[in-house]
């Protein structure tokens, strides 16, 4: 599930700076465009411009990815962490602590999505809360920690609350808005209010600026109600 989301968050990251280059340059006449998109499995850098300290964090950040690999589960359980697993996480960790803030909180972020995904909930939550709440963080990286935090307690988690939180991200402005909204109809369910759900799920299978795994699972969801009546 988190690696889902990362994967659709990395597409709407993607769009939203495709637009805003599209808006900076329209009208210019220049010949081409070198549009840099920002995700959670990676993250550009002028090599050239990094000190060393910083370009080893980044070598160590990219070899703890990798060998972090896909986190996965079998029936809702989640299987052990590999003593290689064991060995990326304590790098994320490391980076995390003592990286440029853009590096760092992308390592932190995989950490708890890690946390989350092999039963450290509560941990996950901890680090996904810590970086929303710092001001001084990129606004997309927050945002991306607050999608995180709702989406591990969008099914128990406090109704108000988590509404709260991603009615910031839900406006068609925001480069999560459709992630965000797909969250909300998930709390509109639980509420019994079937018939927002159905209405924002509506909006969200017919909306092609949504990532692709968003638009088909509001699909699906709304085949379900209309089976159920």
């Amino acid at each position: 599930m988190a690696d889902d989301i990362f994967r659709e968050v990395d597409d709407a990251m993607r769009m939203e700076r495709l637009r805003k280059s599209a808006r900076r340059f329209a009208g210019l006449g220049l010949a081409g465009l070198v549009l840099i998109g920002a995700g959670i499995g990676g993250w550009e850098y002028h090599l050239s411009s990094l000190h060393k300290e910083a370009l080893a964090k980044s070598t160590t950040y990219m070899s703890a990815l990798h060998d972090l690999g896909a986190d996965s589960s079998v029936a809702g359980t989640s299987l052990p962490l590999t003593p290689a697993q064991q060995k990326a996480l304590t790098a994320l960790a490391d980076v995390g602590n003592a990286s440029p803030s853009g590096l760092a909180t992308l390592a932190q972020l995989r950490e708890a999505s890690s946390y989350a995904t092999h039963g450290k909930t509560q941990e996950a939550l901890r680090i996904w809360d810590n970086i929303q709440q710092n001001t001084k963080l990129d606004a997309t990286l927050r945002h991306m920690a607050t999608l995180l935090w709702c989406q591990w307690q969008v099914d128990s988690g406090d109704i108000a609350t988590i509404r709260s939180r991603l009615s910031l991200l839900s406006n068609e402005s925001k480069p999560f808005a459709a992630l965000a909204n797909e969250q909300l109809a998930t709390l509109d369910l639980r509420a019994g209010d079937v018939k927002s759900a159905r209405d924002r799920l509506t909006r969200l299978q017919q909306d092609y600026n949504a990532p692709n795994g968003v638009r088909m699972r509001a699909g699906g969801m709304l085949q379900t109600l209309d089976q159920q009546g």
